[in-house]
């Protein structure tokens, strides 16, 4: 009689609760708080016990699981060439047809009405059967073969660091969902583009992947749609990336089938992509323009006198493009290659190293006439000089931009 009046009471719960059913879309119904009336531990400990789901080594039938994660910060250590993303939460979450009976067997057997009536009043302020009601440990859960092990890893991930162990929540409704907490995920990145250095820009793709290949199948929840369209909404402002501006930033599931003899099964996954450039203003007046501005100082020592101090000055001058030289020092791990930035540096070098060897020549051609200053030269040494000086003063600019323009060219086009 008991059993009848809670099968009763039940059925007459899930009516209420449909009748509820206004007009709101699934996005702003999924945006609500989740309400919460959990039961006792007693209560709890004996649904506990009539969860056997992990013994199953394959799906019965099929999942549809939706997932969620909410990216909070990004840090890249170029010289190790190491991304780190750090989650503040992720979950997957789907729904067992058999959890919602085992829910009502256990109430049942039991005369808690106490914790029906607080069940049936949340179900009232909240027009939803959506309500978590148990939740235990995640690890020890999978170890007892309570709950499926879905194996959710972050697929080539170096390392996956947590301080908050995972929970496992399950629904009034009968959904079941994995919850953890405060990760730190780290990647290798050995294959960024640096090559536009300090101008670059790179595009990355990290993915949430399971072993099961059969029978079940990722979405997007609409808490994650909600999420993904307000960090846009907000150029992605609310994920802290020092250094870096996020251009775009998106989530979708992904299905790719196994080969060879497994070309029957998928593996599905979830796949997130993101594009960022370098804050490369505080580079433009901390290095380009410098740079740029000792090299036409290097030019202008062109129009000084040998005897004013011509060749210390270049010296002093070179000097200073190894000081450059020695900043960009590990701001990007070893490459095979040379960047945007490491070629104006080298221009500054070769530069200041003609300017040097043309002063040099000049000293010589003036010491062995037995003069220090050109005014005292012969006419027709002196007319011979200044031109020298002429072409000088044309071809070492026209070389500087052409080799400019060139190494961009090559840079770039590769």
């Amino acid at each position: 009689m008991r059993k009848i009046l809670f099968f009763l009471v039940f059925l007459s719960t899930f009516i209420f609760s449909k009748s509820f059913a206004i007009e709101v879309s699934l996005l702003e119904a999924e945006k609500r708080l989740i309400f919460h009336q959990l039961f006792s531990k007693q209560t709890c400990a004996k649904i506990y016990q009539k969860l056997k789901y992990g013994l199953k080594k394959k799906l019965d039938d099929d999942v549809r699981m939706e997932l969620y994660h909410n990216l909070k910060r990004i840090n890249i250590d170029e010289e190790k060439a190491l991304l780190t993303l750090a989650f503040d939460q992720r979950t997957a979450f789907y729904k067992e047809r058999s959890l919602e009976l085992i829910i009502f067997n256990v109430l049942a057997d039991q005369d808690f009405s106490d914790e029906l009536a607080n069940i049936n009043k949340t179900i009232a302020n909240s027009k939803s059967k959506k309500i978590v009601v148990c939740e235990y440990d995640l690890n020890n859960s999978l170890a007892d073969a309570s709950f499926f092990d879905f194996n959710l890893e972050y697929d080539n991930a170096l390392n996956v660091e947590t301080n908050v162990d995972p929970k496992v929540l399950i629904y009034y409704d009968g959904t079941i969902e994995y919850v953890y907490y405060d990760e730190k995920v780290t990647y290798a990145i050995p294959s960024l583009n640096y090559r536009k250095y300090p101008f670059d820009s790179h595009d990355l793709r990290f993915q949430i992947t399971s072993d099961i290949y059969n029978k079940l199948y990722f979405e997007r929840s609409d808490k994650f749609e909600i999420l993904l369209s307000e960090k846009k909404g907000k150029d992605f402002s609310s994920i802290s990336f020092p250094g870096w501006t996020i251009k775009k930033y998106i989530s979708y599931p992904n299905s790719k089938p196994l080969e060879d003899v497994y070309s029957d099964y998928s593996e599905h996954s979830m796949v997130s992509e993101l594009s960022f450039v370098r804050n490369f203003n505080s580079y433009i007046f901390k290095l380009i323009v410098p740079i740029i501005g000792i090299t036409f100082l290097v030019y202008a020592c062109v129009f000084m006198r040998i005897v004013d101090g011509r060749i210390t000055l270049l010296g002093t001058l070179l000097f200073t493009f190894v000081a450059f030289e020695f900043v960009t020092l590990g701001q990007t791990p070893e490459l095979q290659y040379i960047t945007l930035l490491d070629w104006l540096i080298f221009l500054g070098y070769a530069f200041t190293v003609i300017a040097m060897i043309f002063s040099m020549i000049e000293s010589y051609y003036l010491r062995g006439r037995k003069v220090l200053i050109a005014a005292d030269l012969q006419e027709e040494d002196k007319n011979f000089l200044d031109r020298v000086r002429f072409y000088y003063k044309i071809i070492l600019p026209i070389a500087y931009l052409i080799s400019l323009l060139i190494g961009y060219y090559f840079i770039i086009s590769v």
